[in-house]
């Protein structure tokens, strides 16, 4: 600190003020997206107790156009929680250029690796169930709600 100059104190004073913008405009679309999925669910079910949301195609079509929803604001929010905290790690105690990780590339490669290839399985496996089940068709429950179905006794 004794050879801090003003310049050096200057940058660092700026250094610490985050940019507001993205930060103020990502958690907003994060509420957003989350109060239209709330009244999507809210009208959904107040539909479904009535017994008419087959014939709303409008609401249908809402839902799926809100599909991407829980994902994007997922992501918001981790983005405001991640950049919302820079320049600090822990705030006053732990500035985020002190805090790399020591772990070797080769160890970062390997765990991503590991995480691609298990999620790769996963996805193979969850295509291979949801053809199978498909292509047997809705018959396949045995409710006997369905066309060429012997009724449920």
């Amino acid at each position: 600190m004794r050879q801090a100059t003003p310049e050096i104190i200057e940058r660092a004073v700026n250094g610490t003020v985050p940019r507001v913008a993205s930060m103020f405009w990502s958690f907003r679309l994060m509420v957003g997206l989350g109060m239209l999925m709330l009244a999507l669910f809210g009208l959904s079910f107040w539909t479904t107790l009535k017994g008419a949301c087959a014939y709303r195609p409008r609401l249908l079509k809402w839902a799926l156009w809100m599909l991407p929803a829980p994902w994007l604001a997922c992501e918001l929010g981790w983005f405001v929680a991640e950049y919302g905290r820079q320049p600090w790690t822990i705030y006053g105690v732990l500035p985020t250029h002190l805090s790399v990780s020591t772990i070797s590339a080769e160890s970062l490669y390997g765990s991503l690796a590991g995480f691609v290839g298990f999620y790769t399985v996963l996805l193979i496996v969850e295509v291979y169930l949801m053809q199978k089940f498909a292509r047997q068709g809705p018959g396949s429950l045995g409710t006997g709600r369905y066309d060429h179905e012997p009724a449920h006794a």
